[in-house]
């Protein structure tokens, strides 16, 4: 019993110290919550600092951002136009130097049809005298044959006085067969000549079709160019109101210019509150740094306070299980010893007292376990406060860093806003000194190149080509606006999203910790009823800043709207222009696709004529095989020699149809390039024409010039269109050329 009594003494003891223990623990705890309260408040103000920053940061960042795109928008279209304009001159110079090598491939190509038309008629009269060589040495064959028949019938009767009936007979099977093989040769060759005379038919047919479609694409062409001249006359007229045109866009451009003045003015501005803001950043980082730090300190004594604590209940658990199982042997010690008493029945004073102390100890047991219960309930609840504690710290430590990942991001894009406006500067300074230069490039023209025409055309490109920027520029001014609208509106959208959300977060937060926290309520209250101040003073900034912001939107709206309809009249007036330039060169580009037509035809005619050479090369070897096979088998067959004859009347019948078909090709040839001449003159006329018109336009005398050239233009249309041109041409083709006279005389 001494020892059951230690033992509860000792027990006593530790549980008075762990009470000790608990007390000091919990009131550490509580200074720790009171610290860290006060860093909360701490965080928030920086918090509420930083925000503000931000939202100045970013609408900065975002007007900076506008003037820069504006600013690259007008750089790229000063690019485009200049790289349009050195493309057109590059296209234009190679136009001349494709037409210049055009004109002299066909020179060569006439040249050298002439050359192949007399080869030819060369190689037919060649043709002709070895037809008249093989018909001399086919007589001579026939005499051969005479006396070869003699001959064969002196052999003949020998033969049958000394062979026998077999050999006959063997040797007529063989006579027969070769007799078949040679007619079966003479068919396959005349079917040959059958299919090639039907190709012949088939491409004389389409010549004749294309020569037809020639000449409906030659009135065409003539209509054509009488509807040419008819807008050319137009688009003099419409070329005077370019200079009205050109004075108001050199006003736009000076209004132009007073506006970039004044984004200049207030890029400085921006650029000083920038570096403000900046400045003001980092002395808030620095803050943050700190604060940082001091929390993360907090945590870590919070962290190990927690281990501790967790160690001391898991030893606290492990003595009342062996208190509990001491218990345990002393009930069962009790029971045995009750049984003992009632079997003796004769119990003594001592007996009753360790029972009532028994009971004592009983009752004190079940008091140390009820406190126990109590207590580990308290402990499992704290534990659970600080594991929210724990989790609250690490989303703020979360949110904090997302606010530093956002300043960074702010001060890399304000580096790059700044660095695209100082190249957005430069490129407006060459886009001016490049404007400049094309007000000087008219006058440095007229006074150095008057009769140049490739200056003319450049100056009327580069006057179309400014025309389309000022439209680009209407039109980016417009989506510049809508842009910059939408994205105030969605940067004011995110930013009360954002602050509404933070705040809806730490409104929770603090609802979470007055429900655990009874005591701090009133501390709680009040930073929110100052948070609550400070959100609506945030607004309260932001609303008014959005109200400024629109005035000066509406004041720039005011200046673009007045620019675009001073703008919108010049360029429905250069839409107009530059459609009949479009419709000019698009007839220019249909005549000259109609020209390769016509060349592409040509080379096809070219080929043709080349192909029936081959073909009567290739006949005149087959005769000559024919010949020598006719040389061997005129022994055995005079009906073999009338059809060979036969063939070669057909053959000489087919070549003086030939040479016929084609003088009446190098006829239509003559004619055709005559007609080609025609046209080279008529386009050098309106080329003239256009060089007269645009000098007079320079000149500042139009209406003089299309005077004196009225009467010039209709009797160029009178011999364009005249029909006594054509029946002359018609008259020449039907003249003889001298390489059909002496075919003539040979047959």
């Amino acid at each position: 019993m001494a020892k059951v009594y230690e033992e509860l003494d000792e027990a006593k003891a530790e549980i008075e110290e762990l009470k000790a223990e608990l007390r000091a623990k919990t009131d550490s705890f509580e200074n720790l919550k009171k610290s860290y309260n006060a860093q909360v408040n701490q965080i928030q103000e920086a918090k509420s600092k930083a925000e503000r920053q931000d939202q100045k940061l970013f609408q900065q960042a975002y007007e900076i951002s506008e003037t820069k795109s504006v600013c690259e928008d007008l750089k790229e279209d000063l690019n485009k136009k200049e790289s349009i304009i050195k493309h057109l001159s590059a296209a234009n110079d190679k136009l001349r130097v494709d037409c210049n090598d055009k004109f002299k491939r066909w020179e060569e190509e006439k040249r050298g049809l002439v050359l192949a038309l007399e080869e030819a008629n060369e190689k037919s009269q060649n043709q002709e005298q070895q037809n008249y060589l093989y018909k001399q040495e086919i007589e001579r064959l026939k005499g051969c044959l005479s006396v070869s028949k003699e001959k064969c019938f002196e052999t003949e009767k020998k033969i049958k006085v000394s062979k026998e009936l077999r050999e006959r007979d063997d040797l007529f099977q063989k006579l027969e067969e070769e007799s078949r093989r040679v007619e079966e040769q003479l068919k396959w060759k005349k079917e040959q000549f059958n299919h090639l005379e039907e190709a012949y038919e088939k491409l004389r047919d389409q010549f004749k079709s294309s020569k037809k479609e020639w000449e409906m694409e030659k009135s065409t062409l003539l209509d054509e160019i009488s509807s040419l001249q008819t807008k050319l006359d137009s688009q003099i007229r419409i070329s005077e109101d370019l200079q009205h045109q050109l004075q108001s866009c050199h006003q736009a451009l000076a209004h132009v210019e007073s506006q970039k003045k004044r984004l200049e003015v207030e890029v400085s501005n921006l650029k000083v509150e920038l570096d403000n803001a900046s400045n003001e950043y980092q002395d808030a980082r620095l803050q943050l740094d700190c604060l940082n730090t001091d929390r993360d300190k907090d945590i870590a004594d919070l962290r190990y306070l927690l281990k501790t604590k967790e160690a001391y209940h898991k030893e606290s658990k492990y003595r009342i299980e062996k208190l509990e199982q001491e218990n345990q042997e002393l009930r069962t010690s009790l029971k045995e010893l009750q049984e003992a008493q009632i079997q003796e029945a004769g119990a003594s004073y001592s007996q009753s007292k360790l029972r009532s102390k028994l009971r004592n100890l009983e009752q004190t047991h079940k008091e140390c376990a009820s406190t126990l219960k109590a207590k580990e309930a308290e402990w499992s609840f704290k534990l659970k406060q600080l594991t929210e504690d724990l989790n609250i710290c690490q989303e703020l430590e979360t949110s904090l860093l997302a606010q530093v990942d956002v300043c960074e991001r702010l001060k890399q894009e304000k580096n790059i806003l700044v660095f695209k406006l100082e190249e957005k500067e430069r490129t407006l300074d060459y886009l001016q000194q490049d404007v400049v230069l094309l007000e000087h490039e008219p006058r440095t023209r007229g006074e150095s190149a008057v009769s140049s025409e490739s200056d003319n055309v450049r100056y009327l490109r580069i006057i179309a080509e400014k025309d389309k920027t000022l439209e680009e520029l209407q039109k980016e001014v417009v989506w510049l606006e809508q842009e910059i609208f939408r994205r105030e509106f969605e940067s004011a959208v995110i930013e009360k999203g954002t602050v509404e959300r933070t705040f809806e977060h730490e409104k929770d937060n603090l609802i979470q910790l007055v429900k655990g926290k009874g005591k701090r309520m009133d501390e709680l209250m009040l930073q929110v009823t100052s948070l609550e101040q400070q959100f609506t003073n945030s607004l309260t900034s932001l609303s008014s800043q959005l109200v400024e912001k629109q005035a000066e939107i509406n004041l720039i709206r005011e200046a673009c709207d007045k620019i675009t309809a001073s703008q919108i009249l010049a360029a429905l007036e250069i839409e107009e222009k530059k459609l009949m330039v479009v419709e000019l060169e698009d007839d220019i580009q249909a005549i000259q696709q109609k020209v390769k037509l016509q060349e592409e035809k040509w080379s096809q005619s070219e080929q043709l004529a080349l192909d029936t050479e081959v073909e009567l090369g290739a006949k005149q070897s087959k005769v000559m095989e024919l010949n020598d096979q006719m040389e061997t088998n005129l022994r055995k067959s005079d009906a073999l020699v009338q059809k060979l004859k036969m063939e070669n009347r057909n053959l000489l019948e087919n070549a003086t149809r030939l040479s016929s078909e084609r003088e009446n090709m190098l006829a239509f040839v003559q004619g055709f390039s005559d007609k080609i001449c025609e046209f080279s003159t008529a386009d050098t006329l309106l080329m003239d024409k256009l060089k007269s018109m645009v000098l007079s336009f320079e000149n500042g005398y139009p209406v003089m010039t299309l005077k004196k050239d009225a009467s010039f233009i209709v009797k160029e249309n009178m011999l364009i269109q005249s029909p006594t041109r054509i029946r002359k041409l018609e008259a020449n083709s039907d003249k003889r050329s001298p390489f059909k006279e002496l075919n003539l005389l040979e047959e």
